[in-house]
């Protein structure tokens, strides 16, 4: 019983009954207010249409009061119009004369229930041809009277008020079919307004249904689906392709992620398993002193490898939810360039390798000097460990325009076409043989030296040619205005 409550009134809540309601309301009060126009339009224009026809025919009995100069027998008028008036089929007009007081003098209608005295209204002078126009609702008589008065001044100088009363039932009985015409409408208007709203709601909104449904069947494990668009180009199918958008950046975030999860374990793995393995060759039989150190020696190299890559995934979940803080100051670029390079010559040496800086001008940006040493390490580090004997290292700082730019080019062996647009992925790492024998890198600096290049708002570039070198761009504003 209670679910079927509030299935009810869930179904109330929806946008589809709101719609409905909404639609039905509005029709029934266009409704409301058309007929309420057409209503007092009508009898307005009734209204006018007897106007029109008192006022003629109070000018024609002004005329027979005033057509004999010596008229003086009211009576006899008196039965002229009444003889006059009963040759009508319908006895719904009225001729009357009052005095200047309001009271009754002659009536066409014997039985006359219009009021008398009548309260004169200040409708001019006497000698004003303006009329008035009243109605009148005589108690007990049922319809009401329509009546015109018109100020005349006979032939003694009196003046009195001749009048034309004409029965409205006429037009009160055609207004009060329209009035019933009208509620009767209104009654069928809103159940017509409810159904054809439930109808257009339903098809209007089944797109929405789709894109529910379809969102329901989206999972973790399948991100492929995509909302189907009604090539219609409306509102819903450029929601259903923010939708799809949204989806996809999803689906390739997810994809990443998962990728990431899987390189990280398998960096994780191999030093893991060379600590195990160390520690379980160590306790397989009793050992010296100094087969122990070599043991240790061993293990410290493998926490190293495994400390680095902690901090650089830390570094990179850090940036990829925007809580790596820059700790910003003014800097001299080429002086951090400076002290890098300074820092990695003694490596560069031992392996046969020629590191330089340029002579270039002073560079200052605003930007945190650590990350800006980091990216250079990172880069001055790649180009010592793959670039062979022999290679020369020229780092050069230059300034153009609003950005400084740094370059790290080198003469080694350089790097595939195929490898270069993969070469910022996270644990991609160019000819896997070869790096694997390197200093056990993690392919995680170049993902870093992006993402701190972003974080200042520059960008990172990288040209290279099979046998002729590799050549690392960075460019960062002068200002530190940092990317949204």
């Amino acid at each position: 019983m209670s679910s079927a409550i509030h299935k009810r009134w869930a179904f109330w809540r929806t946008i589809g009954a709101r719609l409905t309601l909404w639609g039905a309301a509005i029709t029934l009060l266009a409704c409301v207010l058309l007929c309420m126009l057409l209503y007092f339009g009508l009898r307005h224009s009734l209204i006018r249409e007897v106007d029109g026809f008192l006022e003629g025919e109070v000018y024609e009995f002004r005329s027979i009061l005033t057509e004999e100069k010596e008229q003086t027998d009211l009576s006899g008028v008196e039965r002229e119009i009444r003889r006059e008036l009963g040759s009508r089929l319908r006895r719904d007009l009225t001729f009357r004369l009052l005095d200047g007081s309001g009271r009754l003098l002659l009536s066409s209608d014997a039985a006359d229930p219009l009021p008398n005295p009548w309260t004169l209204a200040p409708i001019g002078k006497a000698e004003s041809e303006a009329a008035e126009t009243v109605t009148v609702r005589v108690p007990h008589r049922g319809p009401s009277y329509r009546v015109c008065s018109h100020w005349i001044k006979l032939h003694d100088g009196v003046s009195y008020v001749a009048q034309a009363a004409y029965v409205f039932d006429g037009a009160e009985n055609s207004l009060a079919v329209f009035r019933q015409v009208c509620v009767a409408a209104l009654l069928v208007v809103p159940i017509m307004a409810l159904a054809g709203g439930y109808v257009l709601a339903r098809r209007s909104l089944r797109p929405v249904e789709r894109i529910t449904q379809t969102a329901k069947e989206i999972g973790a494990r399948d991100l492929s689906r995509r909302i189907a668009l009604s090539g219609s180009g409306d509102e819903l199918d450029r929601l259903a392709e923010t939708l799809n958008g949204m989806l996809g950046r999803i689906e390739g975030h997810v994809q990443r992620m998962q990728q990431f999860t899987a390189d990280a374990s398998h960096e994780l793995r191999s030093p893991l398993a060379a600590l195990r393995g160390g520690a379980e060759v160590a306790l397989s039989r009793p050992r010296s002193a100094e087969e122990l150190r070599t043991v240790l020696e061993e293990s410290m190299e493998h926490y190293s490898r495994l400390s680095r890559i902690a901090e650089d995934l830390l570094i990179l979940a850090r940036a990829d939810v925007g809580q790596l803080p820059l700790a910003r100051d003014w800097i001299r670029l080429d002086q951090a360039a400076a002290d890098v390079v300074d820092l990695y010559t003694p490596l560069a040496q031992d392996r046969g390798i020629h590191l330089g800086l340029a002579d270039g001008p002073a560079v200052k940006i605003s930007a945190d000097g650590a990350r800006i040493r980091q990216l250079l390490g990172n880069l001055i580090d790649n180009a010592v460990k793959y670039g062979g004997t022999g290679c020369h290292i020229n780092v050069t700082v230059t300034q153009m325009d609003a950005s400084a730019i740094v370059v790290v080019a080198d003469d080694g062996p350089g790097i595939a076409a195929e490898d270069l647009p993969h070469l910022f992925n996270r644990f991609y790492r160019a000819e896997r043989s070869r790096s694997s024998r390197a200093a056990g890198g993690a392919g995680l600096g170049l993902p870093i030296c992006r993402t701190i290049a972003e974080l200042h708002g520059g960008d990172i570039r990288i040209e290279s040619r099979p046998d002729q070198g590799t050549t690392v761009t960075v460019s960062l504003p002068l200002s530190g205005d940092s990317r949204p």
